[in-house]
């Protein structure tokens, strides 16, 4: 049983049951960020965005894919950690109607990194 990874901007949290039953639906277990970590209690609680974020890179090391459900400043950190590693990778952004939006605006902070899956 694979573990799956689910990038997922924040203001797409509402599809994250959506997103962990398109994971289950084809036979892998998924890793929900937003289920693990909680915003109220991370992001915006006593631990931050930028040690929720370690966490959340540390939490892709474990799992055996990462599937990109959207684009956010904070998917495509999480994405270019996914590359580094090496793990395989899934584009899901049929979830997000703005992703080409959101890309063309962070494409470059990250070094372009659709073009380099």
């Amino acid at each position: 049983m694979k573990l799956v990874y689910c990038a997922t901007p924040a203001r797409l949290a509402y599809k994250k049951k959506e997103i962990m039953e398109n994971v289950a639906k084809q036979g892998y277990a998924p890793f929900h960020p937003f289920q693990a970590f909680p915003r109220e209690f991370f992001e915006d609680g006593l631990v931050g965005r930028e040690k929720t974020m370690e966490f959340c890179r540390r939490s892709i090391e474990i799992c055996d894919e990462f599937w990109l459900y959207g684009i956010s400043d904070g998917t495509l950190n999480e994405l270019n950690y996914a590359i580094c590693l090496n793990k395989p990778i899934r584009l899901f952004l049929e979830f997000d109607p703005e992703w080409e939006k959101f890309y063309e605006n962070l494409k470059s902070k990250y070094d372009n990194p659709l073009e380099r899956i």
